[in-house]
């Protein structure tokens, strides 16, 4: 991380060598070593290469999840603290950080024994929602999707507030942000139903649009949504007055477009997959010669003797 005048993909490549270290050798490593990698982790988290920050995040991540937060006592106030910061590679490196530790470990932010750090995260990835740098509002929602199917206390007493945020940047002009509020709606659907409930037919409208998407990241972050609805009891109740509109967006949505089809005759040709035919795998053997092939070289060699004499 130091050696700032080697190149992106050099600098890269050694973080990521001594993440496989780390996931390996970790538990062998002398506590010195240990305090050393997580000393030059936490000073690498505001590098100015995007690159840099998230092979950081991920050796971070991957601390967390071998040595625990309980022996990394220090980890989380710094990257919360870091989130206030006015500058943006720092803030940016401490929610990739944050996000990949809420993705791989987010059951130790919730233990009685580190005092359940969720119960003040939670309210300030809220508070980041209306960012403005779209990367950011990304970090913020992806942050707090990860507890929604766990149903986590310290997310459910804010329930209210995260879905009234979701609404209110519902036409984000950045495709991550949009992807992520999808995937926050087709989670509550499942875990939470009950608080949807009174704004179910905006919400469909609203993936009605979404399913439209001209991303298609988002567009398929969406279609999940009528596939989790589709299972539930409600499903009739809550889409009968839209299925006029819905089942034209699908069908549209099923068409391949150019790319697909080109994507579909290239592989066409491969068929490593496709079980072979009797005649692709009957033996084959060498034929042997017919009596009047050996007739014929017999006749030749006969007459070259001739034109000798």
């Amino acid at each position: 991380a130091r050696l700032k005048s080697e190149d992106e993909p050099t600098r890269a490549l050694s973080g990521l060598i001594l993440k496989n270290n780390v996931k390996t050798y970790y538990a062998s490593f002398p506590d010195a070593v240990k305090s050393y990698v997580k000393s030059e982790c936490l000073g690498a988290i505001g590098d100015s290469s995007p690159l840099i920050r998230a092979t950081v995040g991920i050796l971070v991540t991957n601390i967390v999840q071998r040595g625990g937060l309980v022996n990394w006592p220090e980890v989380l106030p710094l990257l919360s603290q870091q989130l206030d910061s006015d500058d943006y590679s720092t803030c940016e490196g401490a929610f990739g950080a944050l996000q990949k530790i809420c993705e791989d470990s987010g059951e130790q932010l919730d233990r009685v024994e580190l005092n359940r750090p969720l119960n003040t995260l939670i309210p300030k990835f809220l508070t980041f929602f209306k960012h403005p740098q779209s990367k950011i509002r990304s970090h913020a929602i992806a942050c707090v999707n990860q507890f929604i199917l766990m149903k986590t206390q310290a997310l459910m007493v804010h329930i209210g507030p995260f879905i009234e945020n979701l609404f209110s940047i519902s036409s984000d002009d950045d495709k991550d942000v949009r992807k992520n509020i999808c995937q926050s709606l087709v989670m509550l659907l499942e875990a939470r139903l009950d608080v949807l409930t009174p704004h179910i037919h905006s919400i469909v409208e609203y993936m009605l649009l979404r399913t439209r998407d001209n991303e298609e990241v988002v567009a398929l972050e969406a279609c999940e949504f009528w596939l989790t609805l589709a299972e539930m009891p409600a499903c009739k109740e809550i889409l009968s007055n839209h299925l006029q509109t819905l089942i034209p967006v699908l069908v549209k949505g099923m068409r391949y477009s150019a790319s697909s089809i080109s994507a579909l005759k290239g592989d066409a040709d491969e068929d490593a997959n496709v079980p072979d035919r009797a005649e692709d795998i009957k033996p084959r053997f060498p034929k042997a010669r017919t009596h009047g092939q050996q007739h014929v070289e017999s006749g030749a060699a006969a007459g070259g003797g001739g034109d000798d004499d």
